[in-house]
């Protein structure tokens, strides 16, 4: 049994949220208090109706989400948002979200599991915003097909790619970003990499990597989120001793 508050105090200072208030639309930390002291830790990709459901089921006194409740603007407390918050605290159960501090911490990170997932040297970030690093540049120690690479990517984040094959057959340097990373493609990291490897689909990269002759692999933006949480919650059970849960809801998407 842990207190909430000491864990909360760990998590912030683990994933320094602090150096990302404003870099970050969403409000990273307790965004909901529930019990006091916590025995049980779920882990979801999105704070929903769904994964409250089976956060109680669980028994959790406690939730950490990468997709929280509150971004930017406060919501008010109608309609679905209502029925979500009323959920948590009829239930007891606290929500701690992660987004940005957990996309691109450098250890506990989506994208640093995604390049050890898949046998990958980590070398420097792709850019940095606010100072901040985004994303990770990996390579690997041998040139791989891209066939090959995908079926490891499906494999490993048990997902299903679609991809953008308008760069080499052989690949070794590849840029990642979980999630909704296809903003960050543009010609001055297209010039330091062969592939990019993010998780959500658009319309608009399409001509940019065909014009920067860069394969893009999508590999979903669930799929690309889930690894840092089951590495935190590894993390977490080892230091606290506190039993976890991982909760699937996956979007497919």
């Amino acid at each position: 049994m842990v207190k909430l508050s000491a864990l909360v105090k760990y998590l912030d200072d683990l994933l320094r949220v602090t150096e990302w208030k404003n870099a970050d639309s969403s409000f990273n930390g307790l965004q909901v208090e529930g019990s006091k002291d916590v025995s049980l830790v779920a882990f979801a990709v999105d704070a929903c109706e769904q994964t409250f459901a089976l956060c109680r089921e669980t028994g959790a006194q406690m939730l950490i989400a990468h997709h929280g409740l509150f971004w930017g603007e406060p919501l008010p407390l109608t309609g679905v948002h209502l029925r979500r918050v009323r959920l948590l605290l009829d239930s007891g159960i606290s929500l701690y979200a992660a987004h940005m501090p957990l996309d691109f911490h450098p250890v506990l990170g989506h994208n640093a599991c995604i390049a050890r997932i898949l046998e990958l040297e980590t070398k420097e970030p792709l850019t940095y915003e606010k100072g901040l690093p985004i994303g990770i540049l990996a390579r690997s120690d041998k040139p791989l097909e891209l066939s090959q690479f995908i079926r490891r990517v499906d494999s490993s984040l048990q997902t299903s790619c679609r991809l953008l094959s308008f760069g080499p057959k052989m690949i070794q340097q590849i840029g990642i970003a979980s999630g909704h990373g296809s903003r960050l493609l543009d010609q001055a990291l297209s010039a330091r990499i062969d592939t990019f490897l993010t998780g959500e689909s658009s319309h608009t990269i399409y001509h940019f990597a065909r014009e920067f002759g860069v394969n893009v692999i999508f590999a979903g933006h669930y799929a690309t989120e889930m690894p840092g949480l089951k590495e935190l919650s590894f993390h977490l059970a080892e230091h606290f001793r506190l039993e976890t849960r991982i909760l699937q809801a996956p979007t497919g998407l």
